[in-house]
C-alpha cells in the first residue's frame, strides 16, 4: 500500500470515529439533561423515555461509526485481525444495545409500563458499556498501530484514554445494580431509573468526549 493511498485511509477513519464520538459526547450531555428535568417531577416518565431514545442513538452513532470502518483497518495492520475481532465484538454489544433501548424508550413514550422498561434499558445498557469497555481498549491500540506511532507515543494514548475505560466500566455497573433496584424497589423506580439514566448518560458523555480528544490528537503524537 502507498503512502498516500495508507494516510488518505488514516483520514478517512479518523474523520468517521471522531464524528461518532462527537455525536456520542453530545448526546450524553443531553441525556444528562433530560434525567436532570425528570428527576425534578417535571414528567419523570416522557423525560426517561426521551432520554433512554437518546441513549440509545447514542450508542448506535458511537457502534455504527467504529464497525463501518473495521475492513479499513484490517488492510492497514498487519497482524491487527485478532484485535479487530474482538473490537468488532464490543462494538455490536453496543449496536445491540443501542437499538434495544431505542425500541424501549419509543414503548414507554406510547405508555407500556415506562418505569419498568427504562429501569430494563438501564441494565441493558450499563450491561452493554462493561462489555464493549475493552473494545474502547482496544480501539486506542488499533488507531495507534493505524498511525504509526512509536511504542511511546502509543503509551502516552492510551493512557489518556485509560480513565474513560475505566469511568465506563464503573459507570455501566453502577448502572446495572441501579436498574436492578428500580425493579424491585417499585415504589421508587422511577427515581432510580432516571438516576441509572443519568450516571450512564455521564459515561457515555467522557467516553465521547475522551476519545474525541484522543482522535484529534493522534497523528501530532507521531514524533515522540
Amino acid at each position: 500500500m502507498s503512502t498516500t493511498t495508507y494516510g488518505r485511509e488514516e483520514s478517512a477513519i479518523l474523520k468517521i470515529e471522531t464524528a461518532g464520538s462527537v455525536v456520542e459526547a453530545a448526546t450524553g450531555i443531553a441525556v444528562i439533561v433530560l434525567a436532570i428535568i425528570g428527576l425534578a417531577h417535571a414528567d419523570s416518565s416522557f423525560f426517561g423515555s426521551i432520554g433512554a431514545i437518546v441513549l440509545g442513538a447514542a450508542l448506535l452513532a458511537q457502534g455504527g461509526a467504529v464497525a463501518a470502518e473495521y475492513s479499513k483497518l484490517l488492510s492497514m495492520i498487519s497482524g491487527g485481525a485478532l484485535g479487530a475481532i474482538e473490537l468488532g465484538a464490543g462494538m455490536s454489544v453496543e449496536i445491540l444495545a443501542g437499538g434495544a433501548m431505542i425500541v424501549l424508550g419509543i414503548l414507554g413514550l406510547l405508555g407500556f409500563y415506562p418505569a419498568t422498561l427504562l429501569a430494563s434499558g438501564v441494565i441493558v445498557i450499563g450491561a452493554a458499556l462493561v462489555l464493549a469497555a475493552n473494545g474502547l481498549a482496544r480501539l486506542a491500540t488499533l488507531k495507534g498501530e493505524a498511525a504509526g506511532l512509536s511504542e511511546l507515543a502509543q503509551r502516552v494514548a492510551e493512557a489518556a484514554l485509560a480513565g474513560a475505560v475505566t469511568a465506563q466500566v464503573l459507570a455501566g455497573g453502577a448502572a446495572v445494580v441501579l436498574g436492578i433496584l428500580a425493579l424491585t424497589m417499585t415504589g421508587r423506580s422511577d427515581v432510580l431509573a432516571l438516576v441509572g439514566l443519568l450516571v450512564l448518560g455521564a459515561a457515555v458523555a467522557v467516553s465521547g468526549t475522551a476519545l474525541t480528544g484522543r482522535m484529534l490528537r493522534l497523528f501530532n503524537l507521531r514524533q515522540l
